[in-house]
């Protein structure tokens, strides 16, 4: 296998894991590699590849006799992936902060003040980028490649139901308060506040999330 054919692949598999995350191909959704090949303009190959990808990142689920459907979630699911998500998060914020929480301030804030603007102009899908790169950011600046591998099974999973909430006004506003009070507890230097309101803006059972039964239903 030549480069040029492991390059087309990674090209379809990316386009079709930020379709996924973007929402483009909605949670639920039924797939179907001829839909895909004509969608994309592909081949077979790289599209039965990208697809056999993203299964193993739990990104689409392929049930026998039915056929291929993006991934879904139950509310016992995103629940247990938030409190996952929860864990990584503090104790990454934790470890970050403590060996430099001058830059992790300077780069969260930096991320807010383009989040601040998306906000403003009603650009949602730009708003929800940043959402993505302000956790990301938190995960990164622990420079722990466990955390960052850990957090990256999740990540797309996580950004994929963003879009789906970020869609309901009440939530987004919440979400952009809550970002700017995680910021501004750790330029006052309180790290156990930040963590805590990091909690309530992950947490469901701080109201951080409704029941994803509203959106989706599970396969």
């Amino acid at each position: 296998m030549n480069n040029s054919t492991n390059l087309l692949k990674d090209i379809i598999y990316l386009r079709i894991h930020n379709m996924i995350i973007s929402g483009i191909l909605p949670m639920g959704q039924k797939i179907s590699e001829s839909m895909l090949i004509e969608r994309l303009n592909a081949t077979k190959a790289p599209v039965r590849d990208a697809i056999k990808r993203l299964e193993t990142e739990n990104l689409v689920v392929i049930k026998p006799k039915s056929g291929t459907f993006i991934f879904s979630v139950t509310d016992k699911e995103l629940e247990e992936l938030l409190e996952f998500r929860f864990c990584l998060e503090s104790s990454a914020m934790r470890l970050a902060y403590t060996k430099n929480s001058k830059f992790l301030v300077q780069q969260l804030r930096l991320i807010l003040d383009k989040m601040q603007v998306s906000y403003e102009l009603n650009e949602m899908n730009e708003y929800l980028k940043l959402d993505y790169e302000f956790h990301n950011t938190i995960i990164a600046s622990s420079y722990n490649s466990y955390y960052i591998d850990a957090y990256s099974l999740v990540a797309a999973r996580m950004a994929a139901v963003r879009v789906h909430l970020g869609s309901n006004q009440e939530h987004t506003t919440r979400s952009f308060e809550q970002h700017k009070n995680i910021i501004n507890a750790l330029e006052k230097d309180n790290l156990d506040v930040a963590i805590n309101e990091l909690l309530k803006h992950i947490s469901p059972k701080h109201g951080a999330y409704w029941s994803i039964t509203n959106i989706t239903q599970p396969l």
